[in-house]
């Protein structure tokens, strides 16, 4: 089997900042978040500090989440991240922030393509939950809501995918829109927000998974565990990917680091580690295509050198 560090790796889930340069809102002093006390990472964090914290791993490829940059300039961090990829040859694809309700929503889009050759989905984060510190949003009903849904359905106009971050209690909504938009991919972030790691009940979350992955067209990304459990165990999270793996399979599910948020509960070689160790029992060509293939094909990196023939 091959050795865990030698394993070519898609980062399939973080985010690259320039506080210097640019508002994050989230990282103001005092903003409530679900992660608490942000000031250990209040600060710029560029791609010389990721390949620095990533140094011990084969990462050949990566994937840009928008990362809460200033809403007043909602196409500027697809610049930034475009100008990190021309100095550093990374991020490899980008994921950016567009309201789905928005008025002048396909304006938006076509600036983002327009900054961007790399630019393959689209994310506005509807994530609420009845315990209040876990919400991002105000709202419960975003996935219901006349003007967000179309600004959804509107993404195959573009060709983009739509991340999803919800949930549990958000999955019947979430997989009936996958249901009825077959040629859009939904991604579903951050392993689906567990949040039985909080509540001790895993049963809302295991039903919600399945029923999305009923729907083809749909996928899931493994990260951001540190955010309900920041002591999280490697016995928290082996249950959770056998779960995802027995509800999706191995095509349709992708790693993430989500630096450097989840740096705050630890190094990048304990996150990919544990995944690691999560799926050692798989074959080389599965574990292959949970590390880097997938995240190769449903992001579209066409252009990105496969493994074998990558240049260090």
């Amino acid at each position: 089997m091959t050795d865990s560090h030698d394993i070519s790796i898609i980062d399939a889930h973080h985010h690259l900042w320039d506080l210097d340069h640019h508002r994050y809102p989230w990282l103001d002093p005092g903003t409530p978040s679900i992660v608490g006390d942000t000031a250990r990472i209040r600060r710029s964090y560029g791609p010389d500090e990721y390949r620095a914290d990533a140094a011990m791993f084969n990462v050949a490829g990566t994937v840009h989440l928008d990362g809460g940059f200033d809403p007043l300039d909602p196409v500027g961090e697809t610049r930034l991240v475009q100008s990190f990829h021309d100095r550093f040859g990374f991020p490899n694809a980008i994921v950016g922030a567009v309201r789905l309700d928005a008025e002048d929503l396909d304006e938006t889009i076509r600036a983002h393509l327009d900054a961007s050759p790399l630019f393959r989905g689209v994310r506005h984060i509807v994530a609420w939950h009845e315990i209040g510190r876990l919400s991002y949003v105000d709202r419960s009903d975003w996935l219901a809501d006349e003007r967000w849904v179309a600004g959804y359905r509107s993404l195959a106009d573009h060709g983009l995918s739509g991340d999803m971050q919800i949930y549990p209690s958000q999955m019947a909504a979430a997989a009936e829109l996958a249901s009825d938009t077959p040629d859009i991919p939904m991604i579903l972030n951050q392993a689906g927000m567990p949040d039985g790691l909080v509540t001790g009940d895993f049963g809302p979350w295991r039903r919600g998974i399945r029923r999305l992955a009923e729907n083809p067209n749909v996928a899931i990304k493994i990260s951001g565990f540190g955010m309900l459990k920041p002591d999280w165990t490697l016995a928290d999270l082996r249950p959770l990917v056998d779960d995802i793996l027995d509800a999706f399979g191995t095509d349709r599910v992708m790693f993430g680091s989500n630096f450097p948020v989840d740096k705050l509960f630890g190094s990048f070689e304990r996150v990919f580690a544990a995944y690691f160790a999560a799926t050692e029992a798989l074959a080389d060509a599965e574990r292959d295509k949970l590390f880097s293939g997938n995240a190769r094909r449903l992001y579209r990196m066409d252009a990105m050198p496969s493994p074998e023939t990558r240049q260090d």
